[in-house]
């Protein structure tokens, strides 16, 4: 073969003086030879299969991020139209489904709900369920207790709400002296493990294995009855002599001086929570996961104290803007009244000799009944206009158009939260309109001449006077909220006036059958 021909062939050249032992070691060198030679090709190519192989992962990893980065910027990019749309929204309701969604598909949870501490009219404060990504917990309420008591909450999520009291010493950047300062604080989180080891855990299902936790959403809010106050007076001007010539001489342009605002918000804390958990899913959230529910609540919660801001700002433009029109709105209703009381007058004097003092006497109720009516219908735009309002008005104009919608037959449930029983400024107003007009206008007094009918209306508008002191800062609420006590008054006079005539209209009816029978007999 190949090595023996190449041993004879080096043999004949060297000439060596064994030939047999130099011919096998010729054998042994060119066998080890081939076989370093063989080891070398094996070995490269298990290098090229390595190389191969090292190739390829590193394009499936390249892929995988480059996916991986793809899928991110889609994420960033859904979390930056969202955060876009919270800072310009005034709605922030609105996007509730849209940021629970987002930490939902972010913190891989079973399911996260939106929840506002509120109190009923009873003085018991509960955890109402505004907005979940399960239908069946919007409406859920944890019910609270009433102030002063500490027993008796529903479920693990009322400590958020408790606040606590912690120094901390802080160092004058000036002067490098420390002092200890007091701070009121409240926890950011709410963490059970897992709920079917917390016997206190309220569940709205049944109990499965997984986490549950809670972020605070406490904010800053200026829409409420009490959120306008009179803005404090302007600083002293700085006297010439205070002022250093230096700075002075170096201004270039004169200083348009704006004028000082009439108003101010009054902030009161709102507070919401989020929670989320993974009932069901049997695991427990990671750092970063409750990390960015935080960041979305924060997110959430400043998006809401500026949008109010929003919307107080355009409602006291507006007030400022129609301010001059309270005069107008005053002489509108006094030459409405006087134009109603004429009108009632003359139908009254055109009643026959024979209309019975009785009838006379609720004809005179009527008229003022429809007067009271037109002179609420000739200030109607101001009444309207009252409606556009964000900011709730003083609760004395709240119980004046509470009463008119009751007055006007509409249900409880279409101005009252059926969960804390109270009158919602949000749903209030939405009555406000022609309908309200027409239905006052056209009220049926038969529909409340029952026993104690009307005590619920006479209720909610006890103690305000047609003519009283200012109930809110938003104009013209004075005048329009007299106008509509005038009408619930008068409608009730004459509902108590029909009563009084139609009892004396059957007695007379009684006592005149009594009277021919008697006459028949004889």
């Amino acid at each position: 073969g190949p090595a023996l021909t190449a041993a004879m062939s080096a043999l004949v050249v060297e000439q060596p003086g064994d030939s047999v032992e130099y011919l096998g070691t010729y054998l042994l060198s060119y066998v080890k030879s081939k076989e370093m030679e063989a080891s070398k090709q094996e070995a490269e190519k298990r290098m090229a299969v390595l190389l191969e192989e090292a190739n390829a992962a590193n394009a499936a990893a390249e892929a995988e991020a480059a996916t991986a980065a793809a899928a991110q910027s889609e994420k960033d990019k859904e979390e930056e139209v969202l955060a876009n749309e919270l800072a310009t929204s005034t709605d922030t309701a609105s996007l509730y489904g849209k940021v629970l969604e987002l930490i939902k598909a972010r913190t891989n949870s079973a399911a996260v709900y939106l929840g506002r501490k509120e109190t009923t009219d009873a003085g018991v404060s509960q955890i109402q369920y505004l907005a979940s990504t399960q239908e069946d917990m919007v409406g859920k309420v944890l019910k609270g207790v009433a102030e002063g008591e500490e027993e008796g909450m529903e479920g693990v999520t009322w400590p958020i709400f408790t606040s606590s009291e912690v120094e901390e010493t802080v160092v004058d950047p000036e002067t490098g002296e420390e002092s200890t300062v007091t701070k009121t604080v409240y926890p950011e989180e709410i963490v059970v493990p897992n709920v079917c080891r917390e016997p206190a855990i309220k569940c709205f299902g049944l109990p499965k294995l997984g986490s549950y936790v809670a972020v605070p959403v406490r904010y800053s809010s200026c829409l409420h009855e009490n959120g306008i106050e009179d803005a404090p007076p302007p600083p002293e001007p700085v006297a010439a002599e205070d002022v250093d010539p230096e700075a002075a001489t170096e201004a270039t342009e004169p200083v348009v001086e704006e004028a000082p605002p009439k108003f101010s918000p009054v902030l009161v804390s709102s507070e919401y929570i989020i929670g989320f958990d993974s009932v069901g899913l049997g695991r427990e959230f990671t750092s970063e996961e409750k990390a960015f529910a935080k960041k979305w609540a924060t997110k959430l919660a400043e998006a809401s104290a500026e949008a109010e801001l929003k919307l107080w700002n355009a409602d006291i433009a507006t007030m400022e803007a129609t301010a001059s029109g309270e005069a107008d709105v005053v002489a509108a209703i006094a030459a409405a009244k006087e134009a109603a009381d004429t009108a009632a007058a003359a139908k009254l004097g055109e009643l026959g000799e024979d209309v019975s003092e009785d009838e006379k006497a609720y004809k005179e109720v009527e008229g003022k009944t429809a007067a009271a009516v037109e002179v609420l219908a000739a200030v109607k735009d101001s009444l309207f206009s009252l409606a556009l309002s964000s900011v709730c008005p003083k609760s004395e104009t709240v119980k004046a158009l509470t009463g008119l919608v009751m007055i006007a037959g509409y249900e409880k449930a279409t101005f009252t939260d059926v969960l804390t029983n109270k009158v919602e400024w949000s749903m209030l107003k939405k009555l406000i309109n022609e309908e309200l007009i027409e239905k006052i206008g056209s009220i049926d007094v038969t529909l409340w001449t029952g026993e104690g009918a009307l005590d619920g209306v006479k209720g909610v508008i006890e103690g305000l006077e047609e003519a009283g002191t200012p109930f809110s800062h938003i104009v013209p609420t004075v005048a329009v909220t007299g106008a509509g006590i005038a009408v619930i008054n008068a409608v009730a006079a004459k509902v108590e006036a029909h009563t009084v005539f139609e009892t004396k209209k059957e007695e007379a009816r009684v006592a005149a059958e009594e009277a021919a029978a008697a006459a028949a007999e004889g």
